[in-house]
């Protein structure tokens, strides 16, 4: 973590400062156990750049997801309308120039882009947590009878010594043709596993998933919380964090075609709800030093993030919690070419008590 300094020098008119952080993280050659290589071909280890990514939390998704293509389609209509610097690889000329589809579990339907930083997923059912559970613990399951694993890895793990002295004492059941380096190569690509998850089991998992609710606002009726909702919209925050949606009909939409028929009826649906998300759910730049992949990162909601302290015991926000702080979040947003360097403009003219208003305001919500 190294720090940085601004061009205000880190420090308000009056006097008071602030801190600015950012990770660097540097993987060293030799820890990677597989070469490097993207679409196939080798990347030399010299033109990797390493960024950190935390995860924006699951909660509240089930609402999200009930809002409707057609309020989303037209929030991407309005912004554009007024000038705003969106993502050409996904908005362009009036409309999506890019979706999200399964085509190897699904039937290739498109969806539009609601979901991570990188906006790379379009519905919850095929979402960051229902994908986690399988490519990061490579948790199997009825429709997803494989790794998540490449050929690559598959072959460097079979030529392991380490691998092959312990595979059958791990994978007994696993057929043995007496070729050990075959059978975990066999096995790693395999895509007729046994399920670790049973269907029940992952149903449950979505059903807690779309479900898990979002805190409710604390202190909103207290003048310092009017106070700082009423900055935060003079100074144009509610432009991208735009504060609050109805959800739509909430049919349920799943790329992976598991929740379909009779099934998509045993999950949590919001029809028709007005809901507080602060986010325009598109993606925007912040410029930000070592900034995150490509630049472009689609608006947090901040709902609830507010109990993060309590929570966790920590309160860092942004891609890669180099904030510590929501002044150090908001400061963040500042660099000369943000997209959000208006409002920053707007919120150092602010006193000091108007600043603490707006902190309240945010920690609240």
């Amino acid at each position: 973590w190294l720090p940085y300094t601004d061009e205000w020098g880190n420090k308000f008119d009056d006097g008071e400062t602030y801190d600015l952080i950012y990770p660097e993280v540097t993987i060293p050659e030799d820890a990677f156990y597989v070469p490097l290589q993207a679409k196939g071909k080798d990347i030399p280890y010299s033109d990797l750049r390493v960024r950190l990514e935390s995860t924006i939390g699951i909660y509240g998704t089930g609402l999200l997801d009930a809002i409707s293509d057609e309020d989303l389609r037209a929030q991407y209509q309005t912004e554009e309308k007024h000038g705003a610097n969106l993502n050409p690889t996904v908005w362009k000329d009036g409309d999506f120039a890019r979706y999200y589809t399964n085509t190897k579990q699904g039937d290739g339907t498109k969806y539009l882009p609601r979901y991570t930083y990188g906006l790379t997923r379009g519905s919850i059912q095929d979402g960051p947590g229902a994908n986690a559970i399988w490519n990061i613990t490579n948790v199997t399951r009825s429709d997803r009878r494989y790794h998540y694993m490449t050929p690559a890895y598959a072959q460097v793990a079979s030529e392991d010594p380490e691998v092959q002295a312990k595979f059958y004492t791990y994978y007994p059941e696993w057929r043995k043709s007496g070729d050990v380096k075959k059978d975990i190569y066999d096995y790693l690509t395999s895509s007729e596993l046994p399920a670790d998850m049973t269907d029940e089991e992952y149903i449950d998992f979505m059903v807690w998933h779309r479900g898990l609710a979002v805190p409710s606002a604390r202190d909103a009726d207290s003048k310092e919380f009017q106070q700082g909702k009423k900055l935060f919209e003079e100074m144009g925050c509610a432009t991208c964090h735009r504060p609050t949606w109805t959800t739509g009909d909430d049919q349920i939409r799943d790329p992976n075609n598991f929740f379909v028929g009779a099934r998509a009826s045993l999950l949590p649906r919001y029809p028709h709800q007005k809901i507080w998300p602060y986010t325009d759910m598109i993606q925007h730049q912040l410029q930000m030093k070592n900034n995150i992949r490509t630049g472009w990162c689609r608006t947090t909601p901040l709902w609830g993030r507010g109990l993060s302290m309590k929570a966790t015991g920590a309160s860092d926000r942004l891609h890669d919690c180099r904030a510590r702080t929501v002044i150090e979040a908001i400061m963040w947003h500042g660099a000369k070419n943000s997209d959000a360097r208006q409002s920053i403009e707007k919120f150092r003219k602010l006193s000091k008590e108007e600043r603490k208003a707006v902190v309240t305001f945010i920690e609240s919500i």
